[in-house]
């Protein structure tokens, strides 16, 4: 028996959450009829990557609260008549009444991360409502131990609705095998120089100001350093434009370039020596797990769910956010110590084949998808 499942987002557009819902998608088989709906716009380079027919609705939101978005999304749901409505993130979760009132009879909402508009999740009306919606759902997805324990201790989800489902990855998709370093020189200016590279939405949660100032002091710190690294930046983000004038205030000969949004991971990944991320809030990164499972050490603010995935000192380390002082010790002790760098890639590794793997991730899915 073929179940239909409608994934409602805010946008679909290449990044780390529209991969994870790619994925699974991919992964589940012909089992499922999935639909997702875009509250606002979709990005065929993301639907491009689905293996199977999908059909995906671009409602064009304009910013800001629309009143016509409610009547028009009962009419798809009432039309698609789905045996399952997922949400995601608090910028849906709202619609679950919406699902409710159109007789869905499994409401399922996720948690990937907090919102750029609210990253320690203090705010109490986003608070509230979660809160008020709960009542609609029947299950909430926690994607780390940190967004389950502050959904129920903060939040008040009731813990008999909420359940812990670690995002994880294809481990042979993503492999060290694949990692020989490519000779395209399209992407970086300088492919044999040792790369730092950074994978994520150009966006203020994700803090790459705090990244390229920490990149940009080392170089200050080391010539040796600034002559013989550069930092790669991969995605795309309204933090942009802000994010290269920023680069190109350097004056240390800092070698930073942006690559934009890319949809082939696996060759990006193949050109870095270091993973970094400077985010102030996280779930479980998809990207971190990509690069660990691709055997390359990183450093990273330990923030969110980012402590239950990396082992410090071990499959890199990890920094304090917001710190641009140990970031920047990071970076020129990871350059420094090149040679203890294969060992933590093969921790790395270890450790996502153990406990991350996208298998369980989907089971855990399709049991939830069933009850």
């Amino acid at each position: 028996m073929t179940r239909s499942v409608v994934h409602i987002v805010h946008g679909f557009h290449i990044g780390g959450l529209e991969k994870l819902i790619v994925n699974c998608i991919n992964k589940m088989g012909n089992h499922y009829q999935h639909t997702i709906i875009s509250l606002t716009s979709a990005s065929d380079d993301i639907a491009k990557q689905l293996n199977y027919p999908v059909k995906v609705i671009a409602l064009d939101k304009p910013p800001g609260n629309s009143a016509r978005l409610y009547p028009l999304l009962y009419k798809h749901l009432r039309t698609l008549n789905p045996d399952i409505v997922q949400t995601y993130n608090l910028a849906t979760i709202e619609y679950q009444c919406i699902a409710a009132l159109a007789r869905i009879p499994i409401r399922i909402h996720a948690e990937h991360g907090r919102d750029t508009y609210d990253p320690f999740g203090k705010v109490k009306k986003y608070r509230y409502l979660r809160k008020i919606c709960a009542p609609f759902i029947h299950h909430v997805v926690a994607v780390s131990d940190d967004l389950y324990q502050w959904l129920a201790h903060d939040v008040g989800i009731p813990e008999n609705k909420l359940i812990l489902i670690r995002n994880g990855i294809n481990t042979e998709h993503f492999q060290p095998a694949a990692s020989s370093r490519p000779s395209d020189k399209n992407v970086t200016a300088f492919p044999h120089t040792f790369t730092f590279g950074h994978v994520a939405r150009l966006q203020s949660v994700k803090n790459q100001q705090l990244l390229i100032l920490a990149y940009q002091s080392a170089c200050e710190q080391s010539p040796t350093f600034a002559e013989d690294t550069q930092l790669v930046l991969v995605g795309d983000g309204d933090q942009r434009a802000a994010l290269e004038q920023l680069a190109a205030q350097s004056t240390s000969g800092a070698q930073i370039h942006f690559a934009g949004s890319q949809t082939d991971m696996r060759e990006q990944y193949a050109r870095f020596d270091a993973f970094v991320l400077s985010s102030i809030a996280e779930g479980i990164p998809l990207t971190l797990l990509e690069s660990m499972s691709m055997g390359i050490p990183h450093i990273v603010t330990n923030v969110g769910g980012i402590g239950e995935v990396i082992i410090d000192g071990c499959t890199g380390i990890g920094v304090p956010s917001e710190n641009q002082a140990a970031l920047t010790t990071a970076l020129l002790e990871f350059y420094h110590q090149k040679n203890q760098l294969p060992k933590m890639g093969a921790s790395a590794r270890h450790r996502i084949e153990a406990s991350f793997s996208e298998n369980s991730m989907v089971e855990a899915y399709k049991t939830l998808y069933q009850v």
